[in-house]
């Protein structure tokens, strides 16, 4: 799930930073509420925390983007107008889900995607040297 997610966060930031005039408070309501219809009750809570702040940053991107004088088209990916807006602190709901995932569901794939968020966030290892089944294992 958290995958799918992370996946509709960097579609929602892609739009804002090339297509900035179509996000609006009313898409960005829209697309949390399409979101939250993916489960049966409500999101959990550190899922819910990080889709809200993924729209917060999504609204700042496209604030950014459409205004004057910013032009994203110069930009050599999407990626680099989230980071010239939001710095690595735009990744953090990214990490979040990463980091919900790993508790919920464990497994090798969901470790290398918080390393790897982490690292886009805090610009160091998480775990450095550490194999997924070490991690599982625990202290020895």
């Amino acid at each position: 799930m958290s995958e799918s997610l992370i996946r509709a966060i960097d579609e929602l930031y892609r739009k804002s930073v090339v297509a900035a005039r179509e996000i609006d408070d009313a898409s960005l309501t829209g697309w949390l509420e399409e979101l939250s219809l993916e489960f049966e009750d409500r999101p959990p809570r550190t899922v819910a925390g990080g889709l809200r702040k993924a729209a917060r940053n999504a609204r700042r991107l496209a604030t950014y983007w459409r205004s004057d004088g910013h032009d994203a088209a110069a930009l050599p990916d999407w990626r680099n107008g989230v980071d010239e807006v939001l710095g690595a602190a735009g990744w953090r709901p990214h990490l979040d889900l990463a980091r919900h995932r790993l508790a919920a569901e464990p497994s090798a794939e969901a470790f290398e995607a918080v390393k790897a968020w982490f690292r886009a966030v805090y610009f160091v290892e998480w775990m450095e040297g550490v194999t997924y089944r070490e991690w599982l294992d625990g202290p020895g």
